[in-house]
């Protein structure tokens, strides 16, 4: 080794401990050492008052090394503590202490001890020297040796006072969080449970102690439960469960809570200071229990329970930590009271709600005179009273029900500036505990200048506006208000729901003679409007102007209804802008609106006023993104000359409408054989439905052929019907009605059956159709999600393949519902029935949705080929549409082929296929199957 005297060394040392950090001192002073005095091992440790050595730093053979904590006992060390002095041993160290396995471990063959102590002289740690030959040292190793272990126990006991200043910190902070954390648990706790239950876990997670519980106090009684009301466990993550060791510990801590309930104060208990440990206390230390506490919980000289606490580490349990716990108990304490007085609290208003719900009376007045009689009885007041802000001056109430002594009184208005009541309006309560009576209304004449107390509360709308006051008065001066507050409050919100149910009802009756939408008179105010308007005594005439928007029905199916609500709020607006002043407009329900025109005293003004409105829907109207152009069907009835009676001009002004609508004109007068029309439609509608019921119809068939052979390509079933009273009605009369009247689909279904009954009858009779049998669908079929079961339910049940039929729809038809017609003509088609789209030009198609559309060919209207060789539109439209089905690969046919000329022209254009009176006229099936199926 290089130095040999004291001072190099000290120099050495000195030099290297000036360039480390406190953290890193007794490393440096470990290393150090070794290397200038050329050892194997050096050991700095730290000794607790156990005798428990904790190294430091531990240097061995040239490098720093993890070493554990170890007893004193049998080792060198314990002398160098216990002589507080040098211990040398030159050689043969293992063989002086066999038992220290740290010596074998390291091949100890000499050892060099030093105790470090404080300025007091007081032992904390000892610095070892160990070498694996006999250890030769230079002079003066021993003082160096006592002078550095001195320097050492400075520094450690210096270290040691930091800690403990950081212990006493850290006990401080922890005591804060207790506290805080404590009251937090005790102010969101809805009952005594989660309270306790939060007052345990803030314990464990806070407090660091291992586990707490808490046995529950009975009012009324000296002792605890027996099981536990609440517990936390650091070693299990169940809430409200506690670990088998736990269950142990608190089986083991009843004579300590027993103890705590009988001095109504602290605990504490340390099994591990007992010098005669025995029996219990053996048993709580074997569960590494160090500290043991029971806290009780009193509040107001009762007892409510015992909290009970332990920790493991051995840190002691000093007075200020006793009296924070203590704290925290009583606050733990008085929140168990506040839960038990607030469900006390709500006992009472429970019961009381019951009683305020066993108010006879349904509503009205008689439900706020028994509600107020109630209340002053459920509150043992002397006075009870409800009133309401009078709707046109805000300072004056207006008493509804009054009772004094139990007694109704009668009811009276009085001003609210200076009296209670007018502080309940801006405090939304009031409370007079005494002298009351002096500040009651003067109109009250004196009656209860006896009044002491007074409790008033603000009764609110829905919207939280006030509406008026409900209140009890005392005659004796009031000390406890807080039960009298909540029960007030009960009874207050039964008063202003009832309140505002009734105000509700009175809006309700204005807007039963209000249309929402349009904010016009609705049905029931025009029918009281027109009876007067008939009834009055100077029948003056007037005009009666009935109104149906047409095609507003697609407005609603294209756009929405809510755009369709707007667009009749408009037309509303329209109208009402329009007509002269004075003339009453109203809303009948759906798109129908009318107008009584007083000022139309005869048929000419009537028309001009009606024109006036046409005209005023000329504009388009817009709705957000949708434009809509509107026209309307006005019919026009005159009193007297059309009805002397709401009904009958009502009636009438309906009928002509209806021929307005017909006759597609925008404007008509009633005229008497309207109404026979008018009834001649209903007598065939009601014939139509027993038609319909019987299946009283029959089936003509026309050929369709292929214009170059002149051979059949298919036919088309056609509906006719004959009545026993009516005799034979025609097609387009009664098919209209069925349209109108919603008996299109049974009757469609019907022509379903017919068809494939014939069909199924010539294949009997050995005739064949060995082309489709065409079958037009109407528009309402195609929205009956039963079409595609019926047609093929009636192809099994006469046995007809459906290979057989092919389905038509109009053009119009499709449109209506594209999306739902796709997909029920695709699986119309996947079950093999052809498919045609009739009337084709006629309607508003997509592009895009026909080519999505699986139709097999398409029929070109009537109305184009009838005058397509003298009207060059007409030509030109039957050429587009042919061209326009080659390019989507669709075959063309044409109906209503009556000429030659005809049927050269289309087949110059590229249509083959026809169906026309020029190639054969509908037939009945016997005469069908003679011309064509033989």
């Amino acid at each position: 080794m290089s130095p040999t005297t004291a001072p190099e060394i000290f120099q050495q040392l000195a030099e290297g401990l000036s360039r480390v950090n406190k953290s890193g001192f007794f490393h440096h002073l470990a290393s150090t050492l070794a290397k200038l005095l050329s050892v194997d091992h050096a050991l700095v440790a730290r000794i607790d008052h156990r005798d428990t050595a904790t190294p430091l730093a531990m240097w061995s053979e040239g490098t720093f090394v993890e070493a554990t904590s170890y007893l004193l006992c049998g080792t060198p060390c314990e002398r160098v503590k216990s002589a507080h002095a040098c211990f040398h041993i030159t050689s043969q160290a293992r063989a002086c202490f066999p038992n220290d396995a740290r010596l074998t471990a390291l091949s100890v063959e000499s050892y060099l001890g030093v105790p470090m102590a404080d300025a007091s002289g007081r032992c904390h740690g000892i610095l070892v020297l160990m070498h694996s030959r006999p250890l030769r040292l230079p002079r003066y190793t021993k003082e160096v040796m006592r002078i550095v272990a001195s320097l050492a126990g400075v520094e450690l006991s210096r270290q040691i006072i930091g800690h403990q200043a950081d212990q006493r910190i850290a006990s401080k902070q922890r005591a804060l969080r207790l506290l805080s954390r404590g009251n937090d648990a005790r102010f969101h706790a809805h009952d005594e449970t989660s309270l306790l239950q939060s007052a345990c876990r803030v314990l464990v997670d806070v407090g660091g102690y291992t586990a707490a519980w808490v046995h529950h106090g009975l009012p009324g009684e000296e002792g605890v439960e027996g099981g536990l009301k609440a517990c936390v466990d650091r070693e299990t993550d169940v809430s409200g469960w506690l670990s088998p060791k736990q269950l142990l510990v608190e089986g083991y801590s009843r004579e300590l809570i027993h103890q705590a309930m009988a001095r109504r104060a602290p605990v504490v208990y340390s099994p591990r200071l007992d010098p005669d440990a025995s029996g219990h206390d053996a048993t709580l230390v074997a569960l590494d229990v160090a500290v043991l506490v029971a806290l009780p919980l009193v509040y107001r000289g009762q007892l409510l329970g015992v909290i009970t606490l332990y920790q493991s580490d051995d840190a002691p349990m000093t007075a200020a930590e006793v009296r924070l716990l203590s704290e925290l108990a009583d606050d733990i304490a008085f929140g168990i009271d506040s839960l038990r007085h607030r469900q006390a609290e709500q006992r009472i208003q429970h019961a009381v709600a019951q009683v305020a719900t066993a108010v006879s009376a349904q509503h009205g007045e008689a439900f706020l005179t028994q509600l107020t009689d109630h209340m002053a009885n459920a509150l043992a007041a002397d006075v009870g009273f409800i009133a309401t802000l009078d709707d046109q001056d805000p300072n004056v109430a207006n008493v509804l029900s009054l009772y004094v002594n139990g007694e109704r009184q009668p009811a009276f208005s009085y001003h609210l500036a200076g009296v209670p009541c007018q502080d309940v309006l801006t405090q939304r309560e009031c409370i007079v505990l005494e002298g009351a009576g002096i500040r009651l209304p003067v109109e009250s004449n004196g009656a209860l200048s006896w009044v002491n107390a007074y409790v008033g509360r603000r009764l609110d709308d829905a919207h939280g506006r006030p509406i008026g006051i409900i209140g009890v008065m005392f005659k004796a001066p009031l000390s406890e208000t807080k039960i009298v507050s909540a029960v007030l409050q009960i009874f207050a919100a039964r008063a202003a729901s009832e309140l505002g149910r009734q105000r509700d009802e009175a809006r309700i009756r204005q807007l039963a003679y209000c249309d929402a939408g349009t904010r016009l008179p609705n049905r029931t105010a025009f029918m009281q409007r027109l009876e007067q308007c008939v009834n009055a005594e100077a029948q003056l005439p007037f005009a009666l102007l009935l109104l149906d928007l047409n095609h507003f029905k697609e407005i609603n199916d294209t756009a929405g209804h809510d755009v369709g609500d707007l667009v009749l709020k408009e037309v509303a607006q329209r109208f009402r802008s329009v007509l002269p002043t004075g003339e009453f407009v109203a809303r009948l329900g759906g798109d129908e609106f009318v107008i009584i025109c007083q000022e139309a005293n005869d048929e000419q003004h009537a028309q001009q006023i009606a024109d006036t409105l046409c005209a005023s829907l000329h504009e388009p109207i817009m709705i957000e993104q949708h434009s809509s152009e509107l026209s309307v069907s006005v019919g026009i009835a005159l009193y007297p000359a059309h009805g002397q009676s709401a009904q009958a001009l009502l009636k009438h002004a309906d009928i002509a409408m209806y021929q307005a609508k017909r006759q597609k004109l925008s404007t008509r007068t009633f005229e008497y054989w309207m109404g026979h029309a008018v009834a001649q439609q209903l007598h065939i509608a009601k014939r139509l439905a027993l038609a319909i019921a019987n299946h009283s119809f029959y089936l003509h068939f026309q050929p369709q052929v292929d214009m170059r052979s002149g051979q059949l390509i298919g036919a088309e079933a056609l509906c006719r019907w004959w009545d026993d009273e009516l005799g034979d009605v025609s097609p387009g009369q009664f098919i209209a009605i069925a349209e109108e009247r919603g008996m299109i689909v049974p009757l469609g279904n019907c022509v379903i059956d017919k068809a494939c009954q014939q069909l199924a009858q010539w294949q009997r009779q050995g005739l064949q159709l060995h082309v489709p049998l065409a079958i037009n669908i109407a528009a309402d079929q195609f929205e009956d999600s039963d079409l595609v079961a019926t047609l093929l339910a009636s192809c099994r049940t006469h046995g007809v393949s459906p290979h057989a039929l092919s389905i038509e729809i109009t053009e119009s038809g499709i449109m209506a519902h594209p999306d739902d017609a796709i997909a029920i003509t695709e699986i119309l088609k996947g079950h093999g029935m052809g498919l045609s789209i009739d009337d084709f030009g006629t309607g508003y198609s997509s592009l895009a949705y026909l080519k999505r559309f699986a139709a097999d060919r398409i029929k070109i209207d009537i109305s184009f080929v009838r005058y397509m060789l003298t009207s060059d539109n007409d030509r030109i439209i039957v050429a587009t549409i042919i061209a326009m089905a080659k390019t989507l690969g669709l075959e063309t046919i044409a109906e209503g082929i009556e000429t030659k000329a005809q049927s050269e022209a289309l087949l110059a254009m590229g249509c083959t296929q026809a169906q026309g009176y020029y190639y054969g006229r509908p037939l009945s099936a016997e005469q069908f199957a003679k011309h064509w199926l033989t």
